[in-house]
């Protein structure tokens, strides 16, 4: 099901989204495919769950050729749960 994208200015963008705690569930499915058909609808290159009002922690992104980005080589669709943003010295960086 396509849903509404919210735009800037939103309330709901600024509550800070909740970890899912239940996986392999036909709810978490159906976000995750709404989503995905929400983001091709858009000619989106990514889309998180808070972006159409669900306040979970879910972010989805991928594309094959698109006319937005027509130089940009495919990247597989993918989709992120609870994902962590975690700080690397740049001590670290060099050679991973």
């Amino acid at each position: 099901m396509i849903r509404e994208i919210l735009k800037m200015g939103d309330p709901r963008l600024l509550e800070v989204a909740q970890p899912v705690e239940r996986f392999d569930t036909a709810e978490l499915h159906e976000i995750v495919a709404d989503m995905f058909e929400t983001m091709h609808h858009a000619n989106g290159a990514g889309l998180a769950a808070p972006q159409i009002g669900i306040g979970l922690q879910i972010i989805i992104f991928g594309f094959g050729n698109n006319n937005r980005y027509p130089d940009a080589p495919p990247v597989p669709e993918t989709v992120l749960i609870n994902p962590k943003i975690e700080y690397m010295p740049p001590e670290m960086e060099e050679g991973w």
